[in-house]
């Protein structure tokens, strides 16, 4: 099925400011990462509400035995919602926006961390303590390994790109040295 994720967003705001108002966005975080890990197990949940030969009407009492002695009745009532409003394709496009602004709403900032090899735990520490001296949030990094940018490390914060790569550095050099002008 098509997946939108400007559909999947209006979903995720409007879960996020129910949960705000309870109190419960960290907890109907954790929920939504149980789902989906329940969905890595084997797609069985996401196929299942999907179903066009499943009448909604049993996908959602289903729905409702399977999850409420486990997950929120938020996060319940949610996934009705979606079935309710045929929207339920978007359900796996719905964790990491609603991530999103839990870490924000705690002072989180998401970081991505690419790397020509794998680093230590020591170099990690260290970037990360930079990173949160340059925001003064909380930095979470995402390490990933990237052997195309041949050294160094490119960091993506808070939309921004910090490139120090040796790919980045030699394609400087480079367009530096075609702007010079060379006198015979």
């Amino acid at each position: 099925m098509i997946r939108d994720r400007g559909v999947a967003l209006r979903y995720v705001n409007a879960l996020f400011g129910a949960s705000e108002k309870r109190g419960l966005e960290s907890q109907v975080l954790a929920d939504l990462e149980s789902i989906r890990q329940l969905e890595a197990s084997g797609p069985s949940l996401q196929t299942f509400l999907e179903s066009p030969s499943v009448l909604t009407e049993h996908k959602e009492s289903i729905t409702r035995r399977v999850l409420e002695s486990h997950v929120e009745e938020i996060v319940v009532q949610f996934i009705l919602l979606m079935l309710r409003k045929k929207r339920v394709q978007h359900l796996p496009l719905v964790l990491e926006p609603f991530r999103r602004l839990v870490e924000a709403k705690h002072g989180i900032a998401h970081a991505d961390l690419v790397t020509a090899v794998p680093v230590d735990d020591e170099t990690v520490s260290r970037m990360r303590a930079q990173l949160e001296a340059l925001t003064g949030k909380k930095v979470a990094l995402d390490r990933k390994v990237d052997p195309a940018i041949l050294g160094g490390a490119v960091v993506t914060l808070e939309g921004r790109v910090l490139d120090s790569s040796l790919r980045q550095r030699l394609q400087d050099l480079r367009e530096e040295l075609l702007a010079t002008q060379v006198v015979n």
